[in-house]
Order: C-alpha cells, then structure tokens, then sequence
C-alpha cells in the first residue's frame, strides 16, 4: 500500500514539474506575441515605413472608416493613385483572398508585398531603399526596445521579414464581430428594429439574392472571399462606413451602389425597399474596436 502511495505521488510530482515547465513557455510565448503585434501597432501607424516620411499603413487604412481611407483609390508615397479602392482590414485575419483582383494572393505574407515594393505606384518605397529604411529604425532608441522585446532571441532583429511579420500579427488583432446584427443573431432580437429586420429578409430573399454572394465572416471560421467577372466580393461589415464602394470606388455613396443594381438586375426596387435595406446595412456596423486602446495610434493613445 505504502510502496502504491509513493508512485501516485510521483506520477503526482511528474505532473507538477511539467506543468511548471510548459507553464513559463506559454506565458513567454503570450508575452512575446503581444509585444510583437505592439511592435506592428506602432510600425502600422508610422509614417517612417515609407522611404520618403509621407505614408503609412494607416494613410490607407483609417480606423475611423473600418480600416479604409474614403478615396476611390488611395495615392502612394510618392503621389500616385493605386488601382482599387481600399479593402477594410476588419476581420482579415478569417479571410483567404486579400486583393481585389488577384486569387493567388492568399496570405498575409504574399499581400503585404505589394504595398511594401510596389513601384507603380510606389505605396511605400521599400524596393531599393531597403537598407536606408532598416537603418532609420535600428537608429531609433524606442524601436530598438521594442523589437528586443518583439525578437527576443536574434541579435539583429530590424529586417524586412520582421517588420511584415509584426504588422501582420497587429493587423490580426483588427477584429469586429459586435454589430447589432451579431447581437441578433446571438439570439437579442430587440437590437434590430422592423425596418432593419425587414431589410435583413429581403436581402436575403430571392427577389434580390444579395445573400447569394455576400456571405457572412464568423469568428474563427474562414471567410471564403468569392469572385464575379475577376473581382472580389467584399464582406459588407460596416459597409456603412467604407464608402466610396466598388473595386474601383466609382459609386459615391450607398444609395449609387442599390440604384447601380437596380438597374443592373432590373429589381424594381421601392423607396421603402431601400430605407429598409440601408437600415440593415446600419445594423451591421461595429465601432465597438475603437474603444480599445491598443488597435489605435500609439503615438497619440499609449
């Protein structure tokens, strides 16, 4: 009995010891993870990202405007309009195409090229000025800080694989799923009015079929963008914010976008149609994220 004892004590201990060691790990792993999302929060809002000191990922992606700029296309450092209106970040991080044109973008990784080396427009200037722009940062006392806490382990953190891979893991960070359309679906079915609920079944009806395209992110899930005539069919996630739409930005305001297809897909839509589609196109608005601290300009909320 006494010799039975002994060994559930030491399978006890055994337990103890490994759950103290991997214990450490995953706080470190935590810690370093935050650190390098603050990382990418600062370089995300910084305009010494692009080689001449005039844009940042923020120029394009505003906050205010659910991480869009309201351009019919945003310019480039160095002046120049790019070719497609800017896509929202909110919820990038559950989507697997992230351009409006290109399927074989389907990372992170591969998007964030292009604003970093584009060169027509250049969007940020890196592709040549490489070296001049690391040294900028590496210069920087309050950067060196953060990238030894972000890249704890290299001894020579400030490289272009670190710079992307900090802003990627801040801009997974941009996450909405707070609307009163969520709320509803949650089950509180007072935070939708008639109109709005009104609006939510006839998008969804077959006399539109909005619904047919315009499928819905869910947390943790994949958003599976899909494509028409070679262009992306954006989440309209507070679509209410992200105006001028379309890939090119070509339509004003939302009552161009359902007057565009009207015409298109001759629905014959009523004035009380519309009210009622544009009050659940409300309802589907989050700003919930601009109550935290750490998704907005560090430079100005610390």
């Amino acid at each position: 009995m006494q010799q039975k004892q002994q060994i559930i004590g030491l399978i006890i201990a055994a337990v103890c010891v490994g759950f103290l060691l991997i214990h450490p790990k995953s706080t470190a792993k935590q810690s370093v993870d935050k650190a390098r999302a603050n990382l990418g929060r600062h370089l995300f809002y910084d305009t010494q990202l692009s080689y001449n000191l005039t844009k940042s990922c923020v120029s394009c992606h505003d906050p205010k405007m659910a991480f869009t700029d309201g351009y019919r296309t945003s310019s480039g450092a160095d002046g120049f309009n790019v070719k497609h209106n800017a896509i929202s970040l909110l919820n990038v991080k559950y989507r697997t195409q992230y351009t409006w044109a290109n399927t074989a973008i389907n990372s992170l990784q591969k998007q964030i090229q292009f604003p970093f080396f584009n060169e027509h427009p250049k969007e940020l200037g890196w592709k040549g000025q490489e070296q001049f722009i690391l040294n900028r940062f590496a210069a920087n006392t309050n950067y060196q800080y953060l990238f030894r806490l972000a890249f704890p382990d290299q001894k020579m953190p400030f490289t272009i694989g670190n710079i992307q891979q900090a802003i990627i893991a801040f801009e997974e960070q941009l996450v909405s799923f707070n609307a009163p359309y969520d709320l509803y679906n949650k089950g509180n079915l007072k935070v939708l009015n008639e109109q709005a609920v009104a609006g939510m079944k006839l998008f969804n009806s077959n006399k539109l079929g909005c619904a047919k395209c315009h499928s819905w992110e869910q947390p943790f899930e994949k958003y599976e963008s899909q494509f028409s005539a070679g262009i992306r069919i954006p989440s309209l996630r507070n679509v209410m914010l992200t105006a001028p739409y379309m890939h090119d930005g070509s339509l004003e305001n939302i009552f161009d976008v359902l007057s565009y297809y009207d015409r298109k897909n001759s629905l014959n839509l009523s004035a009380k149609e519309q009210q009622s589609l544009i009050a659940f196109f409300t309802a589907l608005t989050d700003t919930s994220y601009l109550s935290n601290k750490e998704l907005l300009n560090p430079f100005q909320y610390q």
